[in-house]
């Protein structure tokens, strides 16, 4: 269960920012009687199913906090670098959510699928939990469009165990890829299929570790 909680502070514009906010609105009236505007692109994320884990399945709930990532990666419009150190994004193709939203998601989704955890929560939630999995995203982007394109994804991953506050499991993978086809849907689609490679790389790990805790609380030794 995710609890949303909204702030009692509300933003009261000034004159000079409504003014301009009423030239905004004109100007894009005007814009769209002369077919001015563009038609904006939005693009999400698929979750494949994860491998199945292999007995036991635990009674673990797993919480998963909302990445973070750089400023960059907080913007739901697309990334691409003109060249190693020069980024630009597609204004008019965007996602649905900021990267470090959707990877969030993604991921928990993910884990939800193998079968390993009871319940996978997505935080903040007041229910309990056995284990926090908290991650950063590193890219997530377009590179060498020049040269026909490919995508680079890269996250970070820890388990902590929520019992002793023990980091007990961590893992940095990164997957770089061709595009497979044209535009921005070939770009939004090698994103999604390399953010299921790292993730299909990072599961064995995490799983093998919370399989070990419940061998263990269970008396288990081997």
């Amino acid at each position: 269960m995710t609890t949303v909680e909204f702030s009692s502070n509300v933003w009261k514009p000034s004159f000079q920012t409504r003014a301009w906010v009423a030239l905004g609105l004109l100007a894009t009236v005007l814009s769209v009687g002369c077919g001015g505007v563009p038609k904006t692109y939005y693009y999400t994320l698929q979750v494949p199913a994860a491998p199945p884990s292999n007995d036991p399945k635990t009674s673990y709930v797993l919480g998963v906090e909302r990445f973070r990532a750089p400023e960059m990666l907080r913007d739901d419009r697309i990334v691409y670098y003109v060249s190693p150190t020069q980024m630009n994004y597609y204004q008019y193709h965007r996602w649905g959510a900021d990267p470090a939203t959707m990877l969030s998601e993604f991921t928990a989704q993910w884990f939800g699928s193998t079968g390993v955890f009871a319940e996978v929560r997505m935080l903040p939630t007041r229910e309990r939990l056995d284990y926090t999995l908290v991650g950063r995203v590193l890219s997530f982007e377009e590179v060498d469009r020049e040269a026909g394109g490919n995508v680079r994804v890269a996250l970070e991953l820890s388990l902590t165990r929520t019992s002793d506050h023990k980091v007990i499991w961590s893992s940095q993978q990164r997957a770089e890829a061709p595009l497979q086809e044209r535009g921005v849907e070939g770009v939004a689609s090698a994103l999604n299929a390399s953010c299921a490679q790292l993730l299909r790389e990072m599961t064995p790990g995490l799983i093998a570790q919370v399989e070990q805790d419940y061998r263990v609380s269970q008396g288990q030794t081997h």
